[in-house]
């Protein structure tokens, strides 16, 4: 597919708890626009016994990064995450792709002190877009 076909792997998150939404610990994302390549993002290795794999840590950027998240996620909702899409950008200008979506847990000061723990799941996807459809 490389070079051939626009493809991209997409993680959907899901709250389990089909009697509590998330109110501890929930998930936050980036918006990707406010992104800089250079400064941003860190790569680092990571070495399995038969590969070695990169991903990225995200420097904070406080003046840049707009945090996003969705409090109280019921067990009824899912979050899509880009983990990695072939036409992608690390640092796209508003015509080109992310290449995937910085996100984190976080610990939320506004989370009750006795909220359950948060309960999910996390299943990734292959998305691939039909050769005369690669935008």
């Amino acid at each position: 597919l490389a070079g051939k076909r626009r493809y991209a792997f997409i993680n959907v998150w899901r709250n389990i708890d089909q009697d509590s939404p998330v109110r501890q610990i929930p998930l936050a994302c980036v918006d990707s626009t406010g992104v800089k390549d250079g400064s941003d993002l860190r790569t680092f290795k990571i070495h399995y016994d038969d590969r070695v794999g990169e991903n990225y840590f995200c420097c904070p950027n406080p003046n840049q990064h707009k945090w996003v998240y969705f409090p109280a996620m019921t067990h009824h909702e899912v979050m899509l995450l880009k983990q990695w899409d072939s036409h992608g950008s690390h640092a796209p200008p508003s015509s080109v792709p992310s290449l995937f979506t910085i996100h984190s847990a976080f610990l939320d000061p506004s989370s009750p002190a006795d909220a359950p723990p948060r309960q999910s799941i996390e299943v990734r996807c292959v998305v691939i877009w039909e050769e005369e459809n690669l935008q």
